[in-house]
């Protein structure tokens, strides 16, 4: 019997738009902090994502499973995040190990974005956080802001910032801890920059 993934793949290649969207679902947000985390700019991250959603929708009939649909979506994203660096080298500073990692042809690189999906479930994760908490693990992650920048957008003071951001971190810890998921993965593969920024305030 499907599971419901898979049947989402035969409607997909029947053209479903009901199937797309699920595939949007399921796949927008940790497409989005890839991108980011290779642009390190928002709005090219969402241009990005867009973009392999719609060459997605183009290539429908090639896909017979949920994982190769994943793939691809996040190796389209790679691919024209490259390119992006590329272009913007010359005005830009970019990690040159990035740029190399990014353009090996290595067969195993999928192995070296495994990540992702621990990333899918600490999306869902934050999802479920109380709302001044889940604002500030977005705004820190998702689209890098500072703090200043946080205070200012939810009109609010630094230490409140600092306050959510310590108690988002804190459940997070408890609940990969719960999901026998190592704290040390987590910050390394998403909660870095919350650090950075929380050595800031």
């Amino acid at each position: 019997m499907m599971n419901n993934a898979d049947q989402q793949v035969v409607y997909l290649q029947d053209g479903r738009e009901s199937a797309m969207s699920f595939f949007i679902k399921e796949f927008s947000q940790p497409l989005l902090f890839f991108a980011w985390k290779i642009v390190k700019d928002k709005s090219v991250a969402e241009e990005l994502v867009s973009d392999a959603f719609v060459k997605l929708w183009e290539r429908r009939s090639n896909f017979s499973s949920s994982d190769s649909i994943k793939s691809f979506l996040f190796l389209v994203t790679r691919n024209a995040g490259l390119d992006v660096l590329k272009q913007k080298r010359n005005r830009f500073q970019h990690d040159d190990s990035l740029l190399l990692d990014l353009e090996s042809e290595d067969p195993d690189m999928l192995t070296k974005i495994i990540y992702i999906e621990l990333i899918e479930q600490i999306a869902a994760e934050v999802e479920k956080l109380p709302n001044k908490q889940r604002q500030v693990v977005q705004l820190s992650i998702m689209e890098g802001k500072d703090n200043e920048e946080i205070c200012s957008e939810l009109g609010t003071s630094l230490s409140t910032v600092y306050f959510a951001r310590s108690k988002a971190i804190s459940t997070l810890k408890q609940v990969f801890k719960r999901k026998n998921i190592s704290y040390k993965l987590l910050i390394i593969s998403f909660i870095s920059s919350v650090m950075y920024y929380t050595s800031l305030v």
